[in-house]
C-alpha cells in the first residue's frame, strides 16, 4: 500500500497523462500574455512538475497554504507563470480522479491527506514561481509607483480628521489650547 501523503509513485505513474491533459487545457485557453502561449510554457511543463513531485514530500511550513494562495497573485495579470502553475494543478486532479487505480482504493482520510499534500506542493511551488517572475517585471514598478501617487494625492485631497473617540484640541481666544473630549449626542428616537 502506498504512503497517505506521498503523491509521488501516483505522479511517477501518471506524469504522461498529467503532462498530456495539461497541453490540451492550456491550448484551450486564450494566452494572457505574449509569453502565455503553449510554446512557450510547454518546455517548462515536465521541470514545473518534477519541481511539484520533489515538493510535495516536504514538510509545509505551518499556514503555507494561505499564504501560498495570496502570495500567488499577480498584480498586473501577465504572468504566464500564473496561468501555467493553476492549469498544471487543474490537470493533476483530473488525471488522478479519473483513474480509477488511483485515489478510489484509498481510505478517505488518506486520500485527502494525500490530495492536501500534492495541492499544498502545487501552490508552494506556483507562489514562489510567480513571485520570481513577477520581482523582474517593469509592470509590478509602474503598478507600485501609480498606486503611490494615487494614495498620495487622495491624502493630499482629504480633509483632515478628527477622531471622534480621541481627545482634541482647539485653541481659545488666547491662543492656549483647550482639551476636549467628544461628548455623546442623544437624538430623539
Amino acid at each position: 500500500m502506498m504512503n497517505p501523503g506521498d503523491p509521488r509513485p501516483l505522479i511517477d505513474r501518471h506524469a504522461a497523462r498529467i503532462l498530456t491533459r495539461w497541453r490540451e487545457q492550456l491550448r484551450s485557453l486564450p494566452p494572457s500574455s505574449a509569453l502565455a502561449t503553449p510554446e512557450v510554457l510547454g518546455p517548462l511543463m515536465a521541470p514545473a512538475l518534477a519541481r511539484v513531485r520533489h515538493e510535495c514530500v516536504q514538510p509545509a511550513p505551518p499556514g503555507a497554504d494561505s499564504h501560498a494562495a495570496e502570495s500567488a497573485e499577480c498584480r498586473c495579470g501577465l504572468n504566464p507563470l500564473a496561468a501555467l502553475y493553476l492549469i498544471g494543478e487543474c490537470a493533476t486532479f483530473d488525471v488522478l480522479w479519473a483513474q480509477p487505480e488511483a485515489l478510489a482504493p484509498l481510505p478517505p482520510r488518506e486520500r485527502e491527506a494525500l490530495c492536501s499534500s500534492l495541492r499544498g506542493a502545487w501552490r508552494r511551488v506556483a507562489a514562489e514561481e510567480i513571485a520570481v517572475f513577477c520581482s523582474l517585471c517593469r509592470r509590478g514598478a509602474e503598478l507600485d509607483a501609480a498606486s503611490h501617487a494615487r494614495r498620495t494625492a487622495v491624502a493630499e485631497r482629504s480633509p483632515k480628521r478628527i477622531s471622534a473617540s480621541a481627545p482634541a484640541a482647539y485653541p481659545d481666544s488666547r491662543g492656549k489650547l483647550l482639551a476636549t473630549r467628544p461628548q455623546s449626542v442623544e437624538t430623539p428616537g
